[in-house]
């Protein structure tokens, strides 16, 4: 029982840190500092280090859940469907980012995070092209060239959309890049 009431509260602990943080990205506070994030939460640092190691520790969280988000998203259909329906795949990563749209996109699109957005971005191709070459007869190469041509497409243009550069619709992005 004992151990349950400190999983809750580190799970509360663990959310409040979370929150404040949030609130302190999306209010543009830069940067950011365990001193001021643990006066938001209402902890104090000692807390925090339970918790994360560094404010980069934190950050890397998001990065996590934003791949493990992805691949759920990505694997809810099977690879001749992506190569089958053209679209399919920029509707799906487009709803992924409209999900989380403020947040992420500032997370991952941020020159501060590019890397991230890279390493997502990888983790998420290799595993697509392998998929890819288990089921069709493309080889590894050209799986590869096929994922990585498309996410970089994709993402330049989800990018450009945040960015406020490019006023298309999620509908009309999928739509330019069908025809391409």
């Amino acid at each position: 029982m004992a151990q349950q009431k400190q999983d809750i509260r580190a799970a509360r602990t663990e959310q409040a840190i979370r929150t404040a943080f949030e609130e302190m990205i999306m209010h543009h506070e830069q940067p950011i500092r365990v001193t001021a994030l643990a006066k938001k939460t209402g902890i104090n640092r000692k807390t925090f280090y339970l918790h994360y190691d560094t404010i980069e520790d934190l950050v890397n969280t998001y990065v996590d859940d934003a791949r493990v988000d992805l691949l759920d998203r990505l694997s809810q259909h099977a690879v001749k469907d992506y190569l089958a329906e053209r679209g399919l795949l920029i509707n799906t990563l487009t709803a992924f980012f409209l999900a989380n749209q403020e947040f992420y996109s500032y997370i991952l699109f941020q020159d501060d995070h590019s890397g991230r957005i890279r390493q997502i971005r990888d983790d998420v191709s290799t595993r697509m092209a392998e998929a890819i070459t288990k089921a069709t007869d493309y080889s590894l190469n050209d799986a590869t060239i096929i994922v990585s041509f498309s996410a970089n497409t994709i993402l330049s243009l989800l990018r450009l959309r945040l960015a406020g550069k490019l006023s298309l619709t999620p509908e009309q992005i999928r739509e330019k890049k069908c025809r391409a």
